[in-house]
């Protein structure tokens, strides 16, 4: 198993920065997924800790060694692409043990290591096929057999689920997530799914724009986002936010707006007291924690969408529009007039001119 330390770690093309300063400890035997927006870095990090890209500035360490020279042939990884790059003239038996001969592993060794890590995988039974007689799945699995028959020391995976259909997507995320604790693979998995990074990384690392954003577990992204982008692109439905005002009166702290007004409970009056630079604030709430049907701000229903275990009601306060997640087969009619109240231990306040958490 191989720890990852990027420090640093820049690379530029031209006057594009594609990857900005990123720090970042991958500890031995975990998952961690790079997620973020397309142009973010996720994959220009993948491919310059791969070894494809040399840094422009910072350093890439395999354990205590810096491999910012070391050519990719050299590193011991196994990687992954989103297309699987499979050799379709070639059998899926000649496809796994390609690795092998570009090694120089003896010959005699290469039917033993197919065969073990074609049975991991269940694929034992395809291996004088083609590609082009296998399904997406198979594909994959086959692209993934071949990483792994050359017992690597970090796994690399760059979209491998993207090309899946979505049922078969949500069957292979969790057979990844088993087959990688079961090796114990130092693992870097990059996508733009935040469902993919949520259900199977230990942690998550959110790129924007080629900065890291917040690097944590998925509920640590999930309950305290750094940062308004983190907020929004983790979740769905996204988080609602409205821009509101932060208002003292007889020593409490008040949020307001336009259309409604509430007090800050005592801790988290506390820490915006600390962390804001002003009064104008944001303020973010998940679907989840808004109810329909109690407290004393005034909603009136746009929309209803039925979604079998829940239902999404749209709801406009003023000129502001409020996602929120109902119970299923929740009754409420286009156009009615209706009562919620925001659970105040889970709302999110954000820095207006930061974007920062003011939670933190």
């Amino acid at each position: 198993m191989m720890r990852i330390s990027l420090h640093n770690l820049s690379k530029y093309f031209g006057d594009v920065k594609a990857v900005d300063e990123l720090t970042l400890q991958i500890q031995e035997g975990e998952f961690v997924a790079l997620l973020g927006p397309s142009g973010c870095g996720k994959t220009t990090t993948l491919l310059t800790i791969a070894g494809f890209y040399r840094p422009t500035k910072g350093e890439v360490r395999f354990s205590d060694r810096v491999v910012n020279d070391l050519p990719p042939r050299e590193r011991n990884i196994g990687m992954v692409f989103q297309s699987y790059a499979l050799y379709p003239h070639m059998r899926v038996f000649d496809n796994i043990t390609f690795p092998l001969k570009i090694k120089k592993v003896p010959k005699k060794h290469w039917g033993t290591k197919a065969t073990e890590v074609a049975k991991l995988l269940e694929i034992a039974d395809l291996m004088d096929r083609v590609p082009g007689q296998l399904s997406g799945g198979q594909q994959q699995r086959v692209a993934l057999a071949r990483s792994l028959v050359k017992e690597p020391d970090l796994l690399l995976l760059d979209e491998p689920l993207s090309n899946l259909d979505a049922k078969l997507r949500i069957t292979m995320r969790a057979e990844l997530k088993r087959l990688q604790k079961d090796l114990g693979i130092t693992t870097i998995f990059v996508t733009h799914d935040q469902v993919e990074a949520m259900t199977m990384a230990d942690r998550i690392a959110l790129l924007e724009g080629g900065r890291l954003q917040q690097v944590g577990s998925p509920e640590e992204l999930y309950d305290l986002p750094a940062t308004l982008f983190v907020a929004g692109f983790i979740g769905t439905p996204p988080m609602n936010f409205v821009e509101v005002s932060l208002e003292e009166v007889e020593g409490r702290l008040f949020v307001t707006t336009e259309h409604f007004r509430f007090p800050l409970s005592n801790g988290i009056a506390q820490k915006v007291h600390r962390m804001a630079t002003s009064r104008e604030v944001v303020l973010g709430v998940r679907p989840e924690d808004i109810t329909i049907g109690q407290g004393k701000i005034e909603g009136e229903v746009y929309v209803v969408e039925p979604l079998g275990r829940d239902t999404l009601v749209t709801l406009r306060i003023g000129a502001l529009g409020f996602k929120v997640l109902a119970p299923p087969r929740f009754r409420v009619a286009i156009g009615e007039r209706v009562q919620l109240a925001f659970s105040m231990e889970r709302i999110q306040l954000f820095d207006k001119a930061t974007e920062r958490s003011l939670l933190l």
